[in-house]
């Protein structure tokens, strides 16, 4: 399944998309729909060392960006009934780290989506139980895909909040 970037219009869950998925898997598709549109238009401009900034000292919109991927990739291995991975977590660890560049990071936001929006597009049973971390805290599949949606939201707005900072405290152009 490809999620598209809106250009114009109305919101993804406004728009008809993903009108043959059931309501869960379609909200969830709509809302990650809306997170790539929101951080391309706010975040793609950014220049690879606005996205580390930490104006007051605030997160930076590179590590929401590479939290958005990690997270949204280890939710999707609970919702695939599946434990987190060595690899994912030393992931979360370095998900603070500066260096990686703005196209890297939203490419990386693209991909995890792309995963959880094929899954949640194939799945049949939302009321199947799964079980989150350490301590297999049980849930059921659907809450956990809406949960991927709201957490995609929640950072994505996160980073545009950042982003604007950023942008607004970058030092103007000099005059010609």
């Amino acid at each position: 399944m490809m999620l598209q970037p809106l250009t114009a219009g109305p919101e993804p869950w406004l728009a008809g998309r993903f009108t043959n998925l059931a309501p869960v898997p379609r909200m969830v598709c709509c809302s990650l729909e809306l997170s790539l549109s929101d951080l391309d238009k706010w975040i793609a401009p950014l220049s690879d060392e606005q996205i580390w900034a930490k104006p007051g000292g605030v997160t930076s919109v590179g590590f929401h960006l590479r939290h958005l991927a990690g997270s949204t990739e280890r939710l999707l291995t609970y919702a695939r009934g599946e434990s987190i991975t060595p690899e994912q977590i030393a992931f979360m660890k370095a998900e603070g780290e500066p260096g990686a560049p703005v196209a890297d990071l939203l490419q990386g936001v693209r991909a995890s989506y792309e995963a959880v929006a094929a899954f949640a597009s194939a799945v049949e049973d939302l009321d199947a139980p799964r079980f989150i971390g350490r301590a297999r805290l049980e849930t059921v599949l659907g809450v956990l895909l809406a949960h991927i949606a709201e957490h995609a939201q929640r950072h994505t707005g996160q980073a545009i909040t950042t982003s604007k900072f950023v942008t607004a405290l970058a030092p103007a152009p000099p005059q010609a």
